[in-house]
């Protein structure tokens, strides 16, 4: 290893420690030059002076890439978009973001883009999956960004398996699929009583929904109280639902997918992976016949003992729901009964337990 190469290694280990979490796209060779993109002006400005101190050619740009204008907000317009860890339809998926989930576009590549979803996951998405403009108040959108927050008046929706249709009547043409936990835009509703609302997506196009079918975001709580007991009746809706890698709706989910959408909706905020959601709130003692547990706790499983890789939301007694491929998707199972081997097993594996409520 070179000079430059060791230089940018450690550069790197400081700034982006977390490749899901940091948009790393630093190349070198022959020690003699280096380009790319960084994450951040202060890894810039320390790659820019290991250039100097080695001689190197430096043409390593900032992120968000200057190349894109002001257009750094993206917005998923249907219901979901898949993100990808490489620029390819046959790279792995990492995550989804949901019908009005914004995303920060850091650089383009062809038909894909490098963007940073509001959990901070860093990842490819194709061109057509999301609505790419410039935000009219930049500072306002990194913040909602950051914080995880829809945009002022949004509205959530709240119901499974809820269409859009070209008029209010229920066997008008349909115009889109919706998912729980997508952000749309809704007409002003002066009568409680319509049985549908008028809604915009984000790429302007225009449906009708149930009006039980959405809420404004501000009023969410008044569906998805902040309860374990709720998160678990809410979670247990989905039993029998299919697992996918890097899913995170009702078309399908991952364990930590599960986990981080309906704590979401639920006004819990939590990482998108089962090692990062491990290291939130606080720590439990279960005991051994679990009895310390209470609704809503979440428990941390690993088959090597190392860092978390699986996660499911507990309720008294040890009994716990999951997403996974084990069973063939969203299902319960009881920690502390002697007669499931499966049950057992997942005891035997589990490294943590973490109260987040």
């Amino acid at each position: 290893m070179t000079r430059l190469e060791a230089g940018i290694e450690a550069i790197r280990a400081r700034h982006a420690p977390d490749a899901r979490l940091a948009a790393w796209d630093v190349r070198s060779g022959e020690g003699k030059w280096m380009d790319g993109w960084a994450p951040s002006a202060e890894a810039l400005a320390e790659l820019r002076t290991l250039a100097a101190e080695t001689g190197a050619h430096f043409a390593v740009r900032p992120l968000p890439d200057p190349a894109l204008g002001a257009a750094v907000r993206g917005a998923a317009h249907r219901a979901v978009a898949h993100l990808r860890r490489e620029p390819s339809h046959a790279s792995e998926l990492v995550t989804q973001i949901l019908l009005g989930e914004e995303v920060l576009v850091l650089r383009a590549e062809g038909e894909w883009l490098r963007v940073q979803a509001g959990d901070g996951y860093v990842a490819w998405v194709h061109r057509h999956s999301v609505v790419r403009d410039a935000p009219s108040d930049k500072d306002a959108f990194l913040r909602r960004i950051r914080s995880g927050d829809p945009e002022p008046g949004a509205w959530i929706v709240t119901g499974r398996g809820v269409v859009a249709r070209a008029g209010p009547e229920p066997l008008d043409p349909p115009v889109a699929e919706l998912v729980q936990g997508g952000r749309l835009v809704a007409a002003p509703v002066e009568d409680l009583r319509l049985e549908a609302i008028e809604i915009l997506l984000p790429d302007g196009l225009a449906g009708w929904i149930s009006s039980t079918a959405a809420l404004p975001a501000a009023r969410l709580e008044e569906r998805f109280t902040r309860s374990g007991r709720a998160i678990l009746d809410h979670a247990a809706q989905f039993l029998g639902s299919p697992y996918l890698w890097g899913g995170t709706s009702e078309r399908g989910y991952d364990c930590s997918g599960l986990v981080q959408r309906i704590y979401g909706l639920h006004g819990v905020r939590l990482p998108r992976d089962s090692d990062q959601q491990s290291e939130v709130g606080e720590p439990i003692d279960p005991g051994s016949d679990w009895g310390s547990v209470q609704a809503g706790d979440l428990a941390f499983f690993s088959e090597s003992g190392g860092r978390a890789t699986h996660v499911g939301i507990l309720a008294e007694g040890g009994r716990m729901l999951h997403c996974s491929t084990t069973r063939h998707g969203v299902a319960w199972d009881d920690l502390d009964a002697g007669d499931s081997e499966y049950g057992a097993r997942l005891a035997a594996m589990c490294v943590g337990v973490r109260r987040v409520l």
